[in-house]
């Protein structure tokens, strides 16, 4: 900092100015700056005003206010980047101000222009006031302005600041008392005009719900919020993309200006279905629209969908803790670009769910490439991978071929069984994930790419490193997310749901059903095989039903054996999970089986593994 700073440090400066100036310096802004930068174009601007509700209240407040307001008071309008997209200003003034860019298009974020009360108010989430050397840069030192953060009126999300500005001998005590009192009417003008807009397009939707019964209608309004809908959420399998440019949707709608609806391809649901939508208009203005879209589609994929995005509902099913724990954790991930590690047992889903990741990615309209790294050899893996030139080997295509980080270009690689791939391959990879480029077998010029990596295994990486066999750099150049998939013994409120779902894509009509038996023995069966072996035995079962009853004994032959004894053997209670029980239920198996440990696991529905575990916790020796 400058001396001038060291001066106000001695007297007493605000905290608010204090982290300001902190967040300045971290950001690296330049005290010698003299204008804000122009990040908005005269086209953009214009374009903003036309459907922004936060400008057109900020035009309206202040005309009403216009005949109050001194020449010696300046008003700038940002939204919540700190881009100025209104200014009213006269006198002198206007000449001072339009030299530092106090102008529509300017970027007065904090990051970029130091201390200023647009910026600080933004940070700090609170009316502001800078007074001349409390700002950073040397250029605003003139001027002291107060800025008040403006809400939403309803959806209560920070939407913009408002700035009073003016030469420090006209600025009084009551010039943030004013700003936040043109705040204030600009929150209840929005307020007015959300209320009206809303009010139409649900009046619309209404509409629209008693002429259309067959399908499923959704009113969006012009910020890409659901307002309503006549469907359940459990019932509806569209996947909405999580960053969709609305501003820009509504924009091409207000252009084409049809007024008759078309099934055309929805961009803002993944795979792009067919549906239509009906614009809503006030005052030849869009402000919503209203999106029908056939029910029996989202049981079939659209052709546009790939047959992997068709399979994505696969296993992704549930409602126990563990996994809305998990899930939530995918949708954080999904948007990012960073590599993830999905580590779990054989048959917890990482396909599934690395598909899940790039389908609520904004790759999902690029490639999905997976890769087996268990399945191939140093030489092989290195060319499938990496693609080699022509003539690189005997065998190989004349014409070369590309690999399979080309293939992906834009979009995904999935690198299943990561714990397999040959050791002398890992630096090659390594080296891809660093430059973001490949160099073919037999080339000496890299190619640049563009790949998402998702790696999946069900080995101790961290326990490879210390073997020797997995590269540590590798490691954590792929588990940047590391996300461990919980497997189905600890989601028993899932295990019905899912057998349900098996069991409805393996009947073509819903006439089969679980006996109360087979529901009570697979939901307290320990599935070490997981969502895999529970499919499994689901298409085993349907195949060998007689009636429309699935029973006992149509289950596979290890699910048959559990109907015995073991689960009520303790006073004639079917509660095995209890611990009350759990120990002695299982020194009567060990006993019963001459203590043969994996045919006692099977018996009571464990793997070894979890039987292994659960004779430590109980202190079990045999």
């Amino acid at each position: 900092m400058r001396n001038h700073h060291f001066r106000l440090v001695n007297q007493e400066v605000p905290q608010t100015i204090m982290e300001s100036w902190k967040r300045s310096r971290k950001s690296k802004v330049l005290e010698t700056l003299n204008s804000a930068p122009l990040v908005l174009s005269e086209e953009d601007v214009n374009k903003i005003k036309q459907r922004d509700h936060l400008y057109q209240s900020f035009s309206t407040v202040y005309s009403r206010m216009e005949k109050e307001i001194e020449d010696c008071y300046a008003f700038g309008l940002a939204d919540e980047c700190g881009r100025m997209i209104g200014v009213r200003m006269k006198g002198k003034l206007h000449d001072q101000l339009r030299e530092a860019n106090f102008y529509p298009g300017a970027n007065w974020h904090e990051e970029v222009t130091g201390t200023n009360a647009i910026g600080t108010a933004l940070a700090a989430k609170q009316p502001v006031t800078i007074h001349t050397a409390e700002h950073f840069c040397d250029a605003w030192k003139v001027f002291s302005c107060a800025g008040v953060p403006i809400v939403h009126p309803v959806k209560k999300k920070l939407i913009g600041v408002l700035d009073l500005t003016s030469n420090d001998e006209h600025f009084h005590k009551q010039s943030l008392l004013l700003t936040k009192a043109i705040a204030e009417g600009i929150h209840l003008d929005m307020l007015n005009r959300v209320h009206r807009k809303t009010s139409i397009l649900k009046e619309v939707f209404m509409k629209k719900k008693r002429e259309i019964q067959q399908d499923w209608l959704l009113a969006i309004d012009e910020d890409g919020d659901m307002l309503a809908s006549n469907h359940s959420s459990k019932s509806f399998h569209y996947i909405w993309k999580p960053a969709f440019d609305w501003s820009s949707y509504f924009q091409q709608l207000q252009n084409k200006k049809r007024t008759v609806s078309e099934s055309a391809s929805l961009p803002f649901l993944h795979g792009q279905p067919e549906g239509k939508v009906h614009q809503v208009i006030d005052n030849e203005q869009i402000i919503g629209i209203i999106v029908q879209l056939p029910k029996h589609s989202s049981q079939q994929p659209t052709t546009k969908m790939s047959t992997q995005t068709s399979q994505l509902e696969d296993g992704v099913i549930g409602q126990s803790a563990p996994f809305l724990s998990f899930f939530s954790k995918i949708k954080k991930v999904a948007p990012s670009h960073v590599p993830v590690l999905l580590t779990g047992e054989s048959g917890t889903g990482k396909e599934v769910f690395s598909q899940t990741i790039y389908r609520l990615s904004d790759r999902s309209e690029k490639p999905f490439v997976t890769f087996n790294c268990s399945s191939l050899n140093h030489e092989l893996a290195a060319s499938e991978l990496f693609g080699y030139a022509p003539g690189s080997f005997t065998g190989g295509l004349k014409e070369g071929k590309k690999g399979l980080f080309e293939a992906a270009n834009g979009g995904v690689l999935f690198l299943d069984e990561i714990g397999e791939i040959p050791l002398t391959v890992q630096p090659l990879l390594l080296r891809v994930l660093q430059e973001k480029e490949v160099l073919r077998v037999g080339e000496y010029k890299p190619r640049k790419v563009d790949v998402r990596i998702i790696a999946a295994t069900n080995r101790d990486l961290k326990q490879m490193i210390q073997e020797g066999t997995f590269r540590e750099d590798l490691y954590y150049r792929l588990s940047v997310i590391n996300l461990p998939i919980p497997p189905l013994r600890e989601r028993k409120e899932d295990i019905l749901p899912l057998a349900h779902y098996f069991l409805e894509q393996c009947q073509l009509a819903g006439r089969i059903q679980f006996s109360e038996q087979v529901v009570q023995l697979l939901q307290t069966y320990d599935w070490p095989g997981n969502i895999r072996e529970l499919r499994n035995t689901i298409e085993y079962s349907v195949l060998f039903v007689d009636e429309d009853i699935i029973e006992i004994h149509h289950l596979p032959d290890c699910l048959q054996e559990l109907r015995s004894p073991p689960f009520v053997l303790v006073n004639n209670l079917l509660d095995i999970g209890t611990e009350k029980h759990e120990r002695e239920n299982i020194i009567q198996m060990l006993k019963k089986t001459n203590f043969n440990v994996t045919k006692a696991a099977k018996m009571l529905g464990f793997s070894r593994g979890t039987l292994y575990n659960r004779l430590k916790k109980y202190n079990i020796s045999y």
